[in-house]
């Protein structure tokens, strides 16, 4: 192969010159000829100079509608959204058969410096090219300075000289030559292998068209170009946000966030994934569109597994369902991750340090390097497509690498020790600088006065608490035998005034009545079998029996008389129980139940249930307050401190807004959970029944309540809770 660039190798220096495609050869040289709606073709169809050259009419309007149809379709390709390589194929195919030539070829160059590549041909194989090197240097050295002329031409074949360094033809077809330009800039040719032997006019003819077909081909290309420079406009100015925004803050958390939701975004993949650390300590720190991360789940532990391995291989990775030489300790996790995730594709590109710097004790001329660091591992995921694109390839590269250097400066900054409270320190003595200083101080002076205002001045300092309403004296009345309720003599209002032993309701119990009927006939048959005996045993009868005889009846009338004693004592036992059916009133007082015939009338008793509350009329009311664990020091302390009982200050929730006065009585010893304020003491509090409404004095009524324990500092009063809260919770820390 030559040095010329241009030059065409040599078969069997590896020439692809695939894929090949056969034209229909030219049915005469009418079809060569015939005129397109765009483009000018020689015109001796309508004056044939010769009688061999005349065609049928039929077959010219044929031909012509063919090679309209070729160019309409040439034009459509050209507005296509196509690719280059799509159009340089239809392109070139089309133009070869409406000139049924024998092939072609497009030479494309970036800019006048490069040298002309072959971008596509057809039937390039059948020309000399293809076998003749000194052949392919003559014709690169015509390409050239034809497309440093810029203007098309006709080159007849076997032109020029022999001679390698000149240029030429060294074909022995006729080459029809047009310039691709874009800006008056020749990019590249359009070369068409055409039969030799037609007239000047008709290779005019043939130049022209192929001039034509150029016009389309350039406005293809600068279109394309144009396209091209509207997508890297976009993709820098993504390039241009996605490094200002990594290299925005030295916060290592932020800066991996903003690494896998920026770098997705400039890559345009499915999902990016940060994974941080290596060995044990890898973890998934960061997924796209992710706020958060579960880190339990067996997708995310699988990930961490795979990219762990691969920080240790210190090789990038890039699997697309193929895994032949993937190492084995890799190969088994890559298959249990892609199994989990359904991944297409799939690339783990380790992350270093940034620095690269050359040991100390290194001699001249050692280029031996201190082995970066390895930070974590980018994870890039194709969920739908397993391809890999030079695209793809080029922008994981930029986004690896600026994440390199934003992790290794958000680490080094944060390594630093205490790193805080040298941030702190410096917005602290910021404060103090010119033009700050009189609104550092005013503030200062501002939060003094608050501070002494708040420590300094007294307040009154009170406990709350929520409790109920309670009877001091009151009784439940409970089932003693289990039944059904079949009788209730008191009323649903929660109003009815009942008697002691008073009957309140009665229960049926068919089991205890069956006992007793039962028990009722057994005696009464044993009363029958003693009667009996009696009279057989008497004098009357005595005499008739033997010793034997009378010696059995009398044991018999024994055991009956025993079997009747036991009998009766069973049926009194009975009737107590049918007498506990029986539900009275254990005191006088106002049973104060609500519904009790519609809860409990015709419906089973079980024994031991609370069926109703009786309440005595001249009974004294007071409140149970559930004082919660936290608040119990301050009650005692300040109990202990005043002589007197503690007052306290009640509302209750039947009637909001106003306000009564009670004190404490006494403070439950034992803490039980009583709501959700946790385990809390009960606090009884008694207070003047009269200056309540009587009708606002219900059982259980809601009430809240300030216990007052004296007066405390005002920030004391206000802040306290947070600082238990804070004493409990950090003070065992030292």
């Amino acid at each position: 192969m030559t040095n010329d660039p241009t030059s065409l190798p040599a078969p069997d220096d590896g020439l692809d010159l695939s894929p090949e495609i056969s034209v229909r050869p030219a049915e005469n040289d009418v079809a060569n000829s015939a005129k397109k709606e765009k483009a000018e073709i020689p015109s001796r169809f309508d004056k044939p100079k010769t009688k061999s050259d005349q065609a049928d009419a039929q077959l010219v309007n044929q031909t012509k509608n063919q090679i309209r149809a070729l160019v309409q379709e040439i034009s459509d390709l050209a507005k296509s959204d196509c690719s280059v390589e799509d159009f340089y194929e239809g392109f070139l195919t089309r133009t070869t058969s409406a000139l049924a030539s024998v092939g072609g070829a497009i030479w494309v160059r970036e800019n006048a410096q490069q040298p002309l590549q072959l971008h596509y041909h057809v039937n390039l194989k059948q020309t000399r090219l293809a076998k003749d090197k000194k052949a392919q240097a003559r014709h690169s050295q015509m390409l050239r300075k034809l497309a440093e002329q810029g203007e098309p031409a006709l080159v007849g074949p076997d032109s020029g000289s022999a001679d390698e360094d000149l240029a030429g033809n060294p074909t022995d077809s006729l080459l029809i030559v047009g310039p691709l330009k874009i800006d008056n800039t020749t990019i590249g040719l359009v070369e068409i292998f055409q039969r030799p032997g037609a007239g000047p006019t008709t290779q005019r003819g043939y130049l022209r068209f192929l001039m034509q077909m150029c016009e389309i081909a350039s406005d293809f290309l600068r279109n394309q170009r144009i396209r091209s420079f509207a997508a890297q406009q976009t993709m820098w100015q993504q390039v241009e946000q996605f490094m200002r925004l990594i290299h925005q803050g030295l916060d290592t958390k932020q800066t991996v966030f903003t690494l896998a939701n920026e770098g997705r975004r400039l890559i345009d993949c499915d999902r990016v994934s940060v994974a941080m650390g290596k060995g044990r300590n890898c973890r998934i720190k960061a997924v796209s569109g992710l706020d958060s991360i579960e880190r339990r789940a067996e997708q995310v532990k699988k990930l961490g597994s795979l990219s762990a391995a691969v920080i240790k291989a210190g090789q990038p990775l890039w699997y697309t369902g193929e895994n032949d030489d993937l190492p084995p300790q890799i190969e088994k996790k890559m298959h249990a991750y892609v199994d989990k995730s359904h991944t297409k594709m799939l690339a783990i590109i380790p992350l270093f340090e940034s620095k690269n710097e050359t040991s100390g004790g290194l001699e001249p001329g050692n280029s031996a390097q201190k082995k970066p660091k390895p930070l974590g591992a980018l994870v890039v995921e194709q969920l739908k497509d397993s391809r890999i694109t030079p695209a793809l390839e080029k922008r994981t590269a930029l986004v690896v690498e600026h994440g390199q250097t934003a992790l290794t400066n958000a680490n080094e900054h944060n390594s630093i020790f205490l790193m805080p409270l040298w941030k702190s320190l410096g917005k602290a003595t910021s404060a103090f600088e010119a033009g700050n200083r009189f609104k550092t101080l005013c503030a200062l002076g501002v939060l003094g006065a608050v501070g002494a205002f708040l420590c300094l001045f007294p307040y009154s300092f009170g406990l709350g608490a929520k409790g109920s309403l309670t009877p001091e004296t009151q009784r439940e009345v409970f089932a003693q035998a289990a039944g059904t309720m079949i009788q209730v003599n008191v009323s649903d209002a929660g109003d009815t005034m009942a008697k002691q032993n008073q009957t309140l309701a009665v229960l049926k119990n068919t089991d205890i009545e069956l006992e007793i009927s039962k028990i009722i006939g057994e005696i009464a048959q044993y009363s029958q079998e003693i009667d009996d005996n009696t009279r057989i045993l008497s004098a009357t009868g005595r005499e008739k029996l033997s010793t034997v005889e009378r010696l059995e009846i009398k044991s018999k009338n024994d055991e009956a008389i025993q079997a009747v004693n036991s009998l009766q004592n069973e049926l009194k036992i009975r009737q107590e129980e049918q007498k506990l059916l029986e539900i009275r009133s254990p005191i006088d007082g106002r049973v104060v139940t609500w519904n009790i015939r519609s809860n409990l009338l015709n419906r089973p008793v079980e024994l031991g249930q609370s069926l109703m509350t009786i309440v005595p009329p001249d009974t004294k009311w007071q409140i149970e307050l559930e004082m919660p664990e936290r608040r119990l020091m301050h009650l005692l302390k300040a109990q202990k401190e005043s002589d007197e009982p503690l007052k306290v200050t009640f509302g209750l929730f039947s009637n909001p807004g106003t306000e009564y006065e009670g004190e404490i009585l006494r403070i439950d010893r034992k803490l039980d959970v009583y709501s959700d304020e946790g385990n809390s003491a009960l606090v009884r509090v008694v207070f003047p029944n009269e200056s309540v409404d009587p009708e606002l004095l219900r059982s259980e009524t809601r009430v809240t309540a300030k216990v007052h324990c004296g007066t405390r500092s005002i920030g004391y009063v206000m802040f306290h809770e947070l600082i238990e809260t804070v004493q409990s919770s950090f003070m065992f820390w030292f």
